[in-house]
């Protein structure tokens, strides 16, 4: 098997922003990973938000909403809840008029200031799977921008890949899975997405209490469907870093896909756990100055 240089590692994804796809087959991929994701909790809203909850019509906003299919969940298990999806881009999102009624959509690029129609309105704000787009290890710019938007006494949710516990399982003895261990090198790329495990003290930073991170591991028989997703984000990624020039980094990223979809077909596969970081806004706001 030929391996990626050594120069190859997930930080020649570090400048092109969300580098994922935008087309039907993106989209079809986020929404089969919404039900992994879903079966793995067994909940949208974590239980502890979801019994601290005030009002029996919060208004809850989902950052980074892609396909709008957490919401679209949500809205019929909080039927009176007032939903916004957010994001740079709606075009993976429904037609607005398929929308239940109490969902809208509108974009936002989270780096961009927050509007001021937003900030203060929000019970609740949902985050998930930005890990391919905080950049630098620091999720603070992102934290600070939700707690603008949270109402005091609100609450954030950021769902999220747990890089640290990357593992290989197989189903018997003798499968091959050097391409898989590979790709799970490329993904964890030396501790890189190690803010993940130190989200609850991130969010303590800006004055966030009752934090709490809750790890959960995939479902065994979820595994072929959760890497046959990641191996469409191996393929996106490469897409894209083909169009920044990286075009040898983009073959040997398809190559290395490839060789690691037969030996998930042959019954290996990276197993990789789930976090679930929660934490509440103060009632009383904390001012603080941002150095």
């Amino acid at each position: 098997m030929t391996l990626p240089p050594p120069q190859f590692d997930f930080h020649l994804a570090d400048r092109l922003g969300y580098s994922l796809g935008h087309g039907s087959a993106a989209a079809f991929r986020l929404n089969g990973m919404f039900y992994f994701w879903k079966e793995t909790f067994g909940f949208n809203i974590h239980p502890t938000i979801a019994k601290a909850l005030q009002t029996p019509n919060p208004r809850i906003a989902d950052v980074a909403t892609g396909t709008a299919i957490w919401l679209l969940d949500l809205a019929r298990e909080l039927p009176n809840a007032i939903l916004d999806g957010l994001d740079m881009t709606l075009e993976k999102a429904p037609a607005a008029e398929w929308l239940p009624a109490n969902i809208t959509l509108r974009e936002w690029n989270m780096n961009d200031e927050v509007p001021p129609e937003l900030e203060g309105k929000f019970d609740v704000v949902h985050l998930r799977l930005l890990i391919i787009v905080v950049e630098n290890g620091d999720p603070l710019p992102i934290i600070r921008k939700v707690a603008r938007m949270l109402k005091p006494g609100g609450w954030i949710q950021w769902d999220e890949f747990s890089l640290r516990g990357l593992r290989i399982v197989k189903a018997r003895p003798g499968v091959k899975s050097a391409a898989l261990e590979s790709l799970g090198r490329f993904w964890e790329a030396n501790g890189r997405q190690d803010w993940v495990e130190h989200l609850p003290d991130s969010l303590a930073k800006e004055g966030f209490t009752r934090t709490q991170i809750t790890y959960y591991s995939p479902l065994q028989e979820y595994l072929r469907g959760e890497d046959e997703a990641m191996i469409m984000t191996c393929e996106e990624t490469a897409h894209t870093l083909a169009s920044k020039g990286q075009v040898e980094a983009a073959r040997d990223l398809v190559q290395l896909a490839h060789e690691a979809s037969l030996e998930i077909s042959a019954g290996a596969a990276l197993a990789t756990n789930k976090v679930v970081c929660i934490g509440q806004k103060p009632v009383e706001a904390v001012h603080r100055a941002v150095l």
